[in-house]
């Protein structure tokens, strides 16, 4: 009844109930903090941050991969409604893009993707491996839209093709943040955390910003296929990671 803005007018009552909840149960989370040598406590510089990234390797390769994959996703956000709207285009000969009913079936995807995070921990398998993995099916799926996107397959783009590996893709993302999580706290002290993982968004807003900047000149197909170079770049990461922990182990 209330047409397009209806879904958006229902959201300020479930963020307005989230806000009050969060207030009301949740306990502020602080960090440990350093101390300095008279006693005093002190916060971490950045100065503190980079000295601490520069003397352990994991802690490079951890923010490699955040960085790297946020990016990619980051990208894929803006571009798949333009990606899917060509394709149903060249499918039907035109017609109106559902994409409230394709974001619903990212949401699903994201949500079989935690899934299958946790039960891969149930069965003890690590989170390097897997994310190892899923890096690799990531990368595989952004690829794979990149191609279907070419000017080569514009007309007669396999919407199939382009569906399927976003739903991959999302896939990937549902099982990425538990991942992630998981490797932050694994291997960036709590004292350093915060400001680590500020220095390695700076990369990442960079290449997005680059991206979206140079959009005209790149297209949907060029900005897929930044983000399937990087997702390659934090997979390589995440095997460097792999290897580092294995041969410690």
């Amino acid at each position: 009844m209330r047409g397009p803005s209806g879904p958006f007018e229902l959201s300020i009552g479930f963020l307005a109930a989230g806000a009050l909840l969060t207030t009301l149960l949740w306990d502020e989370n602080k960090a440990e903090k350093s101390t300095a040598d008279d006693g005093k406590e002190s916060k971490p510089t950045i100065r503190d941050a980079v000295k601490v990234v520069q003397a352990d390797p994991k802690i490079m390769l951890v923010g490699a991969v955040q960085s790297l994959f946020e990016a990619a996703m980051y990208i894929f956000v803006l571009q798949w409604p333009p990606a899917i709207s060509k394709a149903v285009a060249g499918a039907f000969g035109g017609g109106m893009t559902p994409y409230g009913t394709v974001f619903s079936c990212f949401m699903a995807s994201c949500l079989l993707g935690s899934t299958i995070f946790g039960q891969l921990v149930k069965k003890n398998v690590s989170t390097e491996s897997f994310t190892s993995v899923m890096l690799s099916v990531a990368t595989i799926a952004m690829g794979t839209a990149a191609w279907v996107t070419s000017s080569s397959n514009a007309i007669t783009m396999p919407l199939a093709a382009l569906v399927a590996s976003f739903f991959a893709f999302e896939g990937c993302v549902g099982m990425y943040f538990p991942s992630i999580g998981t490797l932050r706290s694994k291997y960036v002290p709590d004292s350093h955390r915060s400001v680590i993982m500020n220095l390695f968004g700076i990369p990442l807003n960079a290449l997005v910003v680059g991206v979206f900047l140079s959009i005209k000149k790149l297209g949907v197909t060029g900005a897929l296929s930044v983000s399937t170079g990087a997702l390659a770049v934090a997979t390589l990461a995440m095997m460097k990671l792999k290897s580092i922990t294995g041969n410690e182990a």
